[in-house]
């Protein structure tokens, strides 16, 4: 005999006829809860997941439409945060240079300590994110993460009686030798030149392999050339620096205390650690 509507109505609903909180009541309801939605976008959001789509696939990997993949949302939801995928690459660069880590270098036994582990926080926070590193190279960074870098570099010359001009120039050099290290560490990454762990032994194989008589001292020199970390090479090249400066100091005349610079040394004042937290999605 056919049920009648009402029958066959009930039947289709059985939550509706079980004791609430029944092993039935609970059976009929699986799978009817709502799917976790993704947190709301927000800009510290686009640019975590933009840092993390670079980090993993590379510069060219980026785009409004890949981004929004990566969020899990629709690229106009990125539009009314963003201009577009220059104005996030430009957030994406001062946020790599936002996760340098510095402890107090003003407060360090000397400059040239200090200056050394400038040189390294930095370094250490550019190299996490080797992809980035040609952003940073094509034009001077000037985000609010990129000038506190910078007033802390200058503030540590400064503060030890470096005076203007060459305060300035210590500060360029140094600069500009912790980025043409990023660079050439990225540049020289394994996962970018397909040679991985055999880069160096690759490398060093084909210089021993070249001509004598045209690269005598390449062939010569191929061991060395090709046995040195990236990380034992800048330290080198930062130590010859510095030594540079040093050697220009003792040409120099008496520098000027900390204090005829209107602050004692060691004194904590706002910009004396950059130490921005990384926005994670």
């Amino acid at each position: 005999m056919t049920g009648t509507g009402a029958d066959e109505a009930i039947d289709e609903v059985p939550c509706a006829t079980a004791a609430p909180g029944s092993p039935a009541w609970w059976a009929a309801r699986q799978g009817s809860e709502e799917p976790v939605k993704p947190p709301p976008v927000t800009p510290a959001r686009i640019v975590a997941g933009a840092l993390e789509l670079i980090d993993r696939e590379g510069l060219a990997a980026l785009s409004m439409r890949n981004l929004a993949a990566e969020l899990r949302t629709g690229t106009t939801t990125l539009y009314r945060n963003v201009a577009g995928k220059d104005e996030v690459l430009v957030l994406v660069a001062d946020a790599v240079m936002g996760e340098a880590r510095f402890r107090r270098p003003v407060a360090g036994p000397g400059w040239r300590a200090a200056l050394e582990e400038f040189a390294h926080a930095l370094l250490a926070a550019l190299s996490a994110h080797p992809n980035v590193v040609p952003l940073l190279a094509t034009a001077i960074p000037v985000g609010p993460n990129s000038l506190r870098v910078r007033e802390l570099a200058l503030r540590v010359l400064r503060e030890h009686g470096f005076d203007r001009t060459l305060a300035v120039d210590v500060y360029t050099a140094l600069l500009q030798q912790v980025f043409a290290s990023a660079l050439q560490q990225s540049t020289n990454d394994c996962r970018a030149t397909g040679l991985g762990a055999a880069k160096n032994p690759a490398l060093r194989d084909f210089y021993r392999s070249l001509p004598t008589e045209r690269f005598p001292h390449l062939v010569d020199l191929a061991d060395p050339l090709t046995s040195r970390t990236g990380t034992e090479e800048f330290a080198f090249g930062l130590g010859c620096l510095l030594d540079g400066v040093e050697t220009r100091l003792r040409t120099l005349p008496a520098p000027d205390s900390a204090q005829a610079l209107g602050r004692p040394d060691g004194v904590e004042t706002p910009g004396d650690r950059v130490d921005v937290p990384r926005t994670r999605r």
